[in-house]
């Protein structure tokens, strides 16, 4: 059996390597990946590299695929579709993740210790699954995670900073939990002109939001919760501002390090003070967060088609980094 896989090198050098699986291991699980998500942290990964992910290690943490191979195991059992979540908890509490400490899913089969796949946060079927759209589970599943975090009640406003794929799923969950508007801000809205159509949410060019939800909202600024889902320090400026007293902020994206170290953001405290404010951080998800994610998209309770712009092979993946790069995009599938 030979297995193609995308490996990680060194800072802005991926390889496609071929090798041949001989022989599997007692212990071992064998995963058949049909699809992998690039996360916008593959690619800080590849631009920047990280003192978490040496050399050689195959990228990729969205994954959906069938297991081809279980020695005897009750629980694995060959022949069925697995999705997996990225974090794996350690004793050790620390970071242990797919595509990042061990191989990911940027390859056409992945090995997996037992001790470690029951230890990940999973979710089997043997339903028939689109791979395609079930390996958005891992990033609906952080995003559920951000609306937990957030205490999202019905029947409100929200706001959300940042039109990617992560934007475009915190939107559609808002809409499915209820909110009565969705304001969807990006400097690049033209991107999402053929994503995401529900009619709650509103698209917004972030040179003219204000005026926009305003006049929707006839002059009332009733913005209860904000979402930052892109790396700018400049929308969490924003986010203290446009949400109204009361209201809650979750900063869900992290901000980009200059040279090794974090960036410092000046913010408004009296914004935070005066309004009440409530905000909060959320990262990644847990076991919970994966199951709860996957049987809203195996059940259709959410659609999450309309957010892939693009799908492509392994050997076409630096052409897929090359456009999730260029931003003209919302989520990228590789298919091994």
């Amino acid at each position: 059996m030979i297995n193609l896989s995308l490996k990680y090198k060194k800072k802005n050098n991926l390889a496609l390597e071929s090798n041949i699986i001989s022989k599997i291991n007692k212990n071992d699980i064998l995963i058949k990946v049909h699809s992998c998500g690039i996360c916008g942290s593959d690619l800080k990964i590849l631009k920047g590299g990280s003192n978490r992910v040496k050399k050689n290690v195959v990228l990729g943490h969205e994954i959906s695929g069938e297991i081809i191979y279980s020695s005897a195991n009750k629980k694995f059992k060959k022949g069925q579709n697995i999705i997996l979540g990225a974090d794996i908890p350690n004793k050790k509490n620390k970071d242990f993740a797919f595509g990042h400490e061990i191989d990911g899913g940027f390859q056409k089969y992945l090995t997996v210790k037992h001790e470690i796949l029951q230890a990940s946060p999973y979710y089997l079927t043997s339903k028939k699954i689109d791979h395609e759209v079930t390996c958005l589970t891992e990033p609906l599943a952080c995003c559920i995670n951000g609306i937990e975090k957030i205490n999202l009640k019905p029947n409100e406003n929200v706001i959300i900073f940042g039109a990617g794929s992560i934007g475009n799923m915190i939107s559609k969950l808002c809409i499915l939990k209820g909110s009565k508007n969705v304001f969807l801000v990006d400097t690049n809205i033209s991107k999402t002109k053929n994503q995401n159509k529900l009619k709650k949410i509103h698209k917004l060019s972030f040179k003219n939001y204000k005026q926009k939800i305003f006049s929707i909202l006839k002059n009332k600024n009733t913005i209860k919760y904000c979402f930052v889902a892109c790396s700018s320090p400049l929308a969490q400026n924003e986010a203290l501002k446009i949400t109204s007293k009361n209201g809650s902020v979750n900063f869900f994206a992290g901000l980009r390090r200059q040279k090794g170290k974090d960036p410092i953001v000046e913010l408004n405290t009296n914004l935070i003070h005066y309004k009440q404010l409530k905000i909060v951080g959320s990262h990644g998800s847990e076991k919970k967060h994966i199951i709860k994610a996957a049987q809203l998209i195996i059940n259709k309770k959410i659609l999450l088609k309309d957010i892939i712009s693009h799908v492509y092979s392994l050997k076409q993946a630096n052409e897929a980094f090359k456009r999730l790069k260029s931003g003209n995009c919302t989520k990228i599938i590789i298919k091994p």
